[in-house]
């Protein structure tokens, strides 16, 4: 057993697996923890995304196989797969390939359900930590899509090479696409229509996304593009800068609250008070103490900003604040295991419904259908940085022949990092400090 444990951890290490759905985490050095419960996150709690719906109901198999290798590695007695209740056509093709031995956790249709600390609260009633991770409670949580890599690099010696792209907004046609890992992404959202010549281009959902440029190339974590006028609501709240959205709480904040009252990691028990860090902007005030030290805290899941009445972001001032305390070397000081959740929990849970509505995203929440054609360019451009943790050292150089799954950067020594392989079949063009480039 402890062989084939290993075995499992050096195939997705050497696959270079990581998170799909969040900020990148290197699959491999999760998998090697000892944990009780694995989770499957299909929550995709994101607004108007469909992609990870997608993977549910066709990839369902392979979605199981994933948890059944992670759980092996980490000695896991549970799986779990946390999908909300509405998703039925994926719950049914779960359950179809889970048999008795994975649950199939049901969820309400609420933001954010995919967050990882409201997904192990909801399946298994623990409470991470105040700035904790999954595993601090002895569970593991990884996006479907992850599992799908996980499976095919334990199976079949299969890299990461490809990603499937939710394309939707303001397009004609909302799109699945599968696509080489470094294709640009101008390229991708144009598939899909857009309705306008010009037009914002987010990567990732509405609530946490950020501006792109078309330059901008697919990576590993790259779930959604999101083709958004200029015009629009939420256009205008994701150009202002941080600097802006601490002038604007300053000047019109009215201490209403509404912003703790529905923050997630708040509920869950968490000394987070979003109210209380936009009181201390009036000040200044950036000394360390427990108020400021929630910025540390704070998952930058964007309900704050939805629930204000006056349009304010209490999560960039958070940002802000936690920069400055980072800068001035500071440290998180709320790091209590002792946690109880509001008694207000349920009742306070965001309707994603709601959130649609309030977003103004009702007329652009629509299916997405799956592109039929791979999209594999001529040229690639692959960054050398997609994980938590350390670049990726390049072992490729200018003028190698490559093959599509040629290791072509390495974890870097004693580091935490990922491996990257080549996503097109060419010849390594050039390479600087950020991207390999193939052609």
């Amino acid at each position: 057993m402890n062989m084939e444990r290993e075995e499992i951890i050096k195939k997705v290490r050497d696959a270079g697996v990581v998170g799909c759905g969040g900020a990148g985490f290197p699959t491999h050095v999760k998998m090697a923890a000892s944990a009780e419960f694995v989770i499957a996150n299909g929550a995709e709690c994101e607004p108007i995304l469909k992609g990870d719906q997608y993977l549910m109901a066709e990839k369902a198999s392979e979605i199981i196989a994933g948890v059944k290798y992670v759980m092996t590695s980490s000695s896991a007695s549970r799986g779990y797969v946390g999908i909300k209740t509405k998703y039925r056509r994926q719950g049914e093709a779960l359950r179809k390939a889970a048999g008795p031995a994975i649950e199939i956790f049901e969820m309400g249709n609420f933001y954010p359900a995919g967050d990882e600390h409201v997904m192990v609260h909801e399946v298994t009633g623990r409470i991470v930590p105040e700035a904790g991770i999954p595993i601090d409670v002895g569970v593991i949580v990884d996006n479907v899509g992850t599992l799908i890599n996980v499976s095919q690099a334990v199976e079949k010696g299969i890299p990461v090479t490809r990603k499937y792209v939710t394309v939707t907004g303001d397009v004609e046609n909302p799109i699945i696409v599968r696509c080489a890992i470094g294709t640009r992404a101008g390229d991708i959202a144009a598939l899909a229509n857009p309705r306008k010549a010009n037009y914002m281009l987010i990567n990732g959902g509405p609530m946490m996304g950020d501006i792109i440029d078309e330059n901008f190339c697919i990576t590993k974590t790259t779930g959604a593009l999101i083709v958004m006028p200029f015009d629009h609501a939420l256009a205008s709240r994701k150009e202002r800068s941080g600097r802006t959205s601490q002038r604007r709480a300053k000047s019109i904040c009215d201490q209403c609250m509404d912003c703790t009252i529905v923050c997630p990691r708040n509920l869950i028990g968490h000394r987070i008070y979003p109210h209380k860090i936009m009181r201390m902007n009036f000040f200044d005030a950036e000394e360390l103490n427990e108020i400021t030290s929630g910025s540390f805290l704070c998952s930058q899941c964007g309900l704050c900003e939805a629930a204000c009445p006056q349009d304010l972001s209490p999560r960039s001032v958070f940002k802000s604040v936690k920069e400055n305390l980072i800068k001035k070397g500071h440290r998180n000081i709320l790091t209590s295991s002792d946690v109880t959740p509001h008694g207000m929990w349920e009742l306070r849970k965001f309707s994603a419904h709601r959130l649609v509505e309030r977003l103004g995203l009702a007329k652009l929440d629509r299916e997405a259908v799956f592109y039929p054609k791979e999209i594999v360019p001529d040229k690639v451009k692959i960054a050398l940085h997609q994980n938590v943790g350390a670049a990726s050292v390049p072992l490729a150089r200018p003028g190698d022949e490559v093959k599509e799954g040629t290791l072509i950067a390495k974890i870097p020594e004693k580091s935490l990092g990922a491996n990257l392989h080549s996503s097109i079949n060419g010849t390594v063009v050039k390479i600087d400090e950020n991207y390999i480039y193939i052609g």
